[in-house]
């Protein structure tokens, strides 16, 4: 068997067919499991290659700067190419890799169609290099360079022979567009559409993670990936904007210099069945952490160490441990986790976060193993020290992960759990590793961590930036050593701009009085301010009675509501939509338990109010028994509550001196 390391673009630059053999599955890679997240490693290998050329500038030349770090895109196994004339493309049998590769070509259609719109020749004439044999042959199929299993045979000819958008689109209508057609795009019609609106885009200057609606912080691949299940002509962002020439080269270069695929291909002795086979044997599939732990412990074999003293001691419970809560039975450190909107398993995304902890750098689950063996080549490691940190951080990290409401660090990890937000968990094991979670010192760096991100929610600032603006706070106090929070709190509050400043006193009030915080997905970040209000409003003589799991946010004037049973003042354009506004600030949001009568939600106040003083045990709403049957709630009541439950915002979420 030959191998070799090659790029993106070396796959498909020679005149040769990869044929997918009829004993393989067709095509079933999905847009959010494994298309999205490819996209996300090309923009980011992108991004890394354009800054890497920046600093080669700035230096004098590329040879004086390390070399750019390429992705791993996994292995093809192919046959020996055959056959081969003048009439006659070569072909070579695709053994394993069908997906990656299909996927691949695909990407490089979707370019070649959008090239043909930029008066460049040089850029066409490299893109139809790649996505076109050139010949006279006797089949007009020799010049595709994937030729499918039977069932994707004719999508992928078609997507070749549409070559636009438009085509592609009426070829392939959207769910129960055509009654008279198929319903369902094909998946490799469905990653055709990403790819081109998000070339389209991101050549026009617009990202697949920028925010396009800010209340459900809706991003433009969410956009995109809804637009090609509900919509005949899918949504291309920008598509009123010109592209960039210099970004399509910098898209070529990038496929070309910054991706690495291990292509080994059989020679004559080697049985493709048999190899096929093998290579899809049953089983489980490694996990990143499994590679860790096999990495580690090789490691330590070779250094001569005691391996099954070190795994008994710092290893065998992330194997072993059992899952007490919802999962029992099931081991605890496999059961997966959602972060964002992917599941992840909780070992390997601890590892995540402590890689990212020890290179202080903003990575990507995807590529755990790859990071921690980097991090961990660059120096000689102490192996028993190093499962000592990893097994310090996982009993906190399991904080994060199950977080009660007993101290203020169980709090703390309620609330982020709540608000979504764990791209600063690196920043807390830091200062983990140098205080007691109960000190002054961590405590304060919660509360300015806290209120950075409270405020930021409440006045609608986008959340974008968390990774980059943690992980430069976290390289500045690793730089020097310090772990004195108030470094920290000097960088929060020096910082700029809407992206990433810490709003202030007055910014965070007028928002608090009258922004809209319950808005679609928001619930559960709204749930995590109305909580912590709750607990702030107990004084020291109640006793301590953890908040039940099942309380949910309540509308006091409904969504609902109608004018028969909360009258308006005026029945104004502009009025009804002051009040729709108000409808969703915290002034008019409450706690309710799931029991709660559902069917009181869209009643009057004049019923709603005595069902809720009566029955609820929260000093939340202890607000409300001030109001009798003559009292109505409208929006003057509902800013009055607002100002009422600000201060004690302003005692929970301060924010420091300098930033005021």
């Amino acid at each position: 068997m030959r191998h070799d390391k090659v790029s993106i673009c070396d796959l498909f630059e020679d005149r040769v067919q990869y044929l997918i053999p009829l004993f393989q599955r067709g095509y079933v890679w999905s847009l959010n499991e494994q298309i999205l997240p490819l996209w996300e490693d090309l923009m980011d290998r992108s991004a890394a290659l354009a800054e890497h050329n920046e600093n080669a500038e700035k230096v004098g030349g590329h040879n004086k700067l390390l070399k750019l770090r390429k992705h791993f895109l996994g292995a093809i196994v192919i046959s020996s190419p055959n056959g081969g004339t003048s009439r006659a493309v070569k072909t070579s049998e695709v053994i394993d890799g069908q997906q990656r590769l299909t996927t691949l070509q695909i990407l490089l259609l979707a370019m070649r169609d959008i090239a043909a719109s930029i008066d460049d020749q040089a850029l066409r004439d490299d893109l139809e290099k790649m996505t076109f044999n050139r010949g006279v042959y006797s089949d007009a199929r020799h010049h595709l360079k994937v030729w499918p299993t039977n069932v994707g045979r004719d999508v992928m000819h078609s997507l070749y022979e549409a070559a636009s958008l438009n085509e592609v689109c009426r070829r392939f209508p959207a769910h129960g567009a055509r009654k008279s057609e198929k319903n369902d795009r094909p998946l490799m019609v469905q990653t055709y559409l990403f790819f081109y609106a998000m070339l389209s885009g991101w050549l026009r200057g617009i990202n697949y993670d920028d925010v396009i609606n800010e209340g459900e912080e809706r991003t433009v691949s969410n956009a995109v990936i809804r637009s090609i299940d509900k919509e005949n002509s899918i949504w291309v962002p920008g598509n009123n904007l010109p592209f960039s020439l210099e970004k399509a080269h910098h898209f070529i270069n990038t496929c070309r210099d910054c991706f690495q695929i291990m292509s080994l291909e059989l020679e004559e002795e080697d049985d493709p069945q048999i190899i096929f086979e093998t290579l899809n044997a049953r089983g489980a599939p490694l996990q990143p952490s499994d590679l860790v732990r096999n990495f580690v412990f090789l490691e330590a074999t070779r250094k001569g160490e005691n391996v099954d003293e070190l795994y008994d001691k710092y290893w065998r419970h992330f194997d072993e441990r059992l899952d007490g809560g919802n999962h029992k039975g099931a081991k605890f450190w496999r059961q997966e986790q959602r972060q964002g909107r992917l599941k992840t398993v909780r070992l390997d995304l601890l590892l995540y976060h402590y890689a990212s902890l020890r290179k202080c750098e903003d990575l990507k689950v995807a590529h755990v193993f790859d990071e921690f063996k980097s991090w961990w080549s660059v120096e000689e490691r102490d192996i028993g020290v190093e499962l000592a940190r990893i097994e310090k951080l996982a009993k906190y990290f399991e904080v994060f992960l199950q977080p009660s409401q007993a101290t203020r660090f169980d709090l703390f990890c309620r609330r982020m759990k709540l608000l979504d937000t764990s791209t600063l968990t690196p920043l807390v094991f830091y200062y983990l590793e140098h205080h007691s979670p109960d000190s002054t010192e961590f405590v304060e760096l919660l509360n300015d961590l806290e209120s950075y991100v409270i405020r930021r929610f409440v006045c609608g600032l986008t959340t974008k930036g968390y990774n980059r603006i943690f992980m430069k706070g976290l390289a500045e106090q690793t730089q020097d050593g310090n772990t004195d929070p108030k470094k920290f709190r000097n960088y929060l509050a020096g910082l700029e701009g809407d992206s990433q400043r810490w709003p202030r006193d007055v910014e965070f009030k007028v928002s608090w009085l009258t922004r809209a915080l319950y808005q679609g997905k928001n619930t559960s970040k709204v749930r995590a301010i109305l909580e912590a209000l709750e607990l702030t409003q107990r004084g020291s003589k109640q006793e301590f009675q953890a908040l039940p799991d099942d309380l949910t946010v309540e509308h006091l004037m409904p969504q609902k509501w109608s004018p028969e049973k909360w009258p308006i003042a005026e029945d104004k354009p502009e009025s009804i939509d002051y009040r729709n506004k108000l409808l969703h600030s915290i002034g008019n949001l409450t706690l309710v338990t799931g029991s709660f009568n559902s069917s009181l939600s869209n009643e009057s106040f004049i019923k709603k109010q005595p069902e809720i003083t009566s029955n609820s045990l929260l000093r939340l709403n202890t607000f409300f028994q001030n109001y009798n049957n003559d009292k109505t709630w409208d929006e003057s009541e509902i800013l009055i509550r607002a100002e009422s439950l600000f201060p004690y915002a302003l005692k929970l979420w301060t924010a420091p001196a300098t930033s005021i």
